[in-house]
């Protein structure tokens, strides 16, 4: 099954669904299965934490997969002091999309469109939608109300059509997308591509602890707490982790701001925060079970068909 969008085309997918690089989720067993299945899975440098890990995972998914992959990098050199050599590696292996975070890829756009390789970018705002894109974005993430993860404020019904319209570029939708239901309204809005994350925490190929997994499936939309106190920047978390540390929302900004100022000791409350509070987006409300990620996406592609021949003509 084939469905054609500027963004499948352009990184060479059968399907315009990307499994969003998930922290201490994302491994090779995920990124493997969404790739072979036809999307493009992703996983964030931050996952290893020397650049001789990350050679050495992406050199594991390479051995099992000669499928597109991505990877996320973070230019916040408060949240990640080694990215640059991060960025060192990822393009000596040729890795197919950058997706940057928290920063602008002004100085390293140039290298990776040289490499052959896409860089998509993480925005929440028009604002910061047209700084990457003067600095070369091929197109723009855009980070939704109700997204997992760090994510914006706006409604993507507003932030896809105005992004696309405003800046001109590619869009890929993120945001509560758990199914072809949605995969449909967000293409329909003009999206290029979705871009999924809280959906493929539920599957076998996850390294998400059992427990995360369970609460995912319990929990509901309403159930989703947004707030900038675990990470330093606004994200959504589930409730009942959050309630487990509730010191966490207390003083959780002081232990950012002293990790900041610690250079590697930051790494190392980040990693602390993400394994102890559990993220995730409003996309809860359709996860009903643990599913293997391939048959996820072949799912998600056929119920998206499936509701677009359904449309009221």
């Amino acid at each position: 099954m084939k469905i054609k969008t500027k963004i499948s085309e352009m990184l060479k997918i059968d399907l315009p669904i990307i499994a969003a690089p998930m922290f201490l989720v994302s491994y090779p067993e995920l990124v493997v299965a969404v790739s072979e299945a036809g999307g493009i899975g992703c996983f964030p440098s931050l996952n290893y934490r020397t650049p001789e890990q990350l050679r050495e995972g992406i050199l594991e998914i390479r051995s099992k997969t000669k499928k597109p992959i991505g990877v996320n990098l973070i230019l916040h050199k408060e949240h990640n002091p080694n990215w640059a050599k991060q960025f060192e590696v990822v393009m000596d292996l040729k890795v197919e999309l950058i997706i940057t975070s928290l920063g602008t890829p002004r100085t390293i756009a140039k290298e990776i469109k040289a490499n052959g390789s896409a860089l998509f970018c993480d925005v929440t705002t028009l604002k910061h939608a047209n700084i990457v894109a003067k600095s070369g974005a091929d197109a723009l993430i855009a980070v939704s109300q109700g997204a997992g993860g760090h994510a914006g404020a706006i409604t993507p019904f507003a932030l896809i059509p105005y992004l696309k319209k405003e800046t001109g570029l590619p869009v890929i939708a993120a945001g509560a997308i758990s199914n072809g239901s949605q995969m449909a309204a967000a293409l329909s809005l003009g999206a290029d591509a979705v871009y999924i994350g809280t959906r493929f925490i539920a599957t076998p190929e996850s390294r998400a602890q059992n427990e995360y997994k369970q609460m995912l499936i319990d929990s509901s939309p309403d159930e989703i707490v947004y707030t900038e106190k675990i990470s330093g920047i606004p994200a959504n978390w589930l409730a009942k982790s959050v309630e487990r540390s509730p010191e966490i929302l207390e003083d959780g900004p002081k232990k950012i701001a002293a990790g900041h100022a610690g250079g590697e000791k930051a790494i190392e409350q980040e990693y602390k925060r993400w394994r102890d509070i559990w993220s995730a987006g409003q996309g809860v409300a359709q996860i009903e079970e643990v599913k293997p990620a391939g048959e996820i996406v072949k799912e998600i592609a056929n119920e998206y068909l499936q509701t677009v021949n359904s449309l009221p003509r």
